[in-house]
């Protein structure tokens, strides 16, 4: 095998740059008008909210980024913090499935190693996903399925 790269879908980071353009001139306003208005403490608190949401929502695709496959080798795979996880340290892997009143669907696929490390595929994030799972299902390891 050469390498098979994993193409990302550019739709989760745009909605969070979105959301930014959106939440933090909201937040700004906020805390500006609660200042305003003579240390008012509600449009503060608000204000406060919302950037805290936004920092948290920004922290969620960074780890996801950092954590998600970027490609497959005969060596094993590259995570986009660029850091190499070898196939010779591979341990299993594991699909996290959310099962609601609509249905099981696949959350996330982790790929485990042995010295602790995981990398992710996030099937939303995940352009190529039909071909990178059957890559993935033919790993010669433990295939575990969990409900999260």
């Amino acid at each position: 095998m050469d390498r098979l790269d994993v193409a990302t879908s550019r739709v989760q980071p745009v909605a969070a740059v979105l959301a930014g353009v959106m939440m933090v001139p909201l937040a700004l306003g906020s805390i500006a008008s609660g200042v305003a208005r003579g240390f008012a403490a509600m449009p503060i608190v608000l204000g406060l909210a919302l950037l805290a949401m936004f920092v948290l929502v920004m922290g969620l695709v960074r780890r996801g980024r950092r954590n998600s496959v970027r490609y497959f080798s005969g060596q094993g795979l590259e995570r986009g913090d660029g850091r190499f996880l070898p196939w010779s340290e591979l341990e299993r892997v594991v699909y996290q499935v959310r099962t609601r009143p609509q249905g099981s669907m696949l959350w996330r696929t982790e790929i485990r190693f042995r010295s602790g490390e995981s990398a992710w595929l996030l099937p939303l994030r995940v352009a190529n996903f039909r071909e990178v799972s059957e890559f993935v299902h033919r790993l010669p390891c433990e295939h575990t399925e969990v409900s999260v």
